[in-house]
């Protein structure tokens, strides 16, 4: 699934379609920032900086790990992405939905978990309302072991 402009999409979004949507948010279009924000937004993988590099490193040997960096600075000013702080480091999330980041705390493995109730954005209604703070976004997450980690 990838996400854009808050939008779920089904299907992988196009190569154009991608290259649109970055120059619709003011974005400068370059062959590795492309083959960035494609292994990125083409997985619901929750990827480390180093997971992003070695996909990317596949097809663009020489990369360096300052432009992974770079662009997935972009990607997140331009609201196509968000940066997860996770023990043992940062995950980058492409689902702007209000969801809870279930985190196996054995193997680092992280499943979305959706509230179709609406609970979540009522959620950072009330903490806005109760702190005085105007919720910008939110982060939940819940520790567990998953089904491996748990049987083992």
């Amino acid at each position: 699934m990838i996400v854009i402009g808050g939008i779920r999409m089904k299907k992988r979004l196009s190569r154009e379609g991608l290259v649109r949507e970055l120059r619709r948010r003011g974005v400068r279009v370059t062959a590795q920032r492309i083959a960035v924000a494609e292994a990125i937004l083409g997985t619901a993988e929750h990827l480390t900086v180093q997971e992003i590099y070695r996909r990317v490193r596949q097809r663009f040997p020489h990369i360096t790990v300052g432009t992974i960096y770079n662009t997935l600075e972009v990607l997140t000013a331009g609201g196509l992405i968000q940066p997860l702080p996770f023990p043992g480091g940062t995950r980058y999330d492409t689902d702007p939905e209000p969801h809870v980041n279930v985190v196996c705390i054995r193997c680092g493995e992280v499943q979305d978990f959706h509230d179709d109730e609406g609970h979540l954005a009522r959620l950072a209604e009330l903490a806005s309302q109760r702190t005085g703070f105007k919720a910008l976004s939110q982060h939940v997450a819940v520790y567990a072991l998953c089904q491996d980690c748990s049987r083992a």
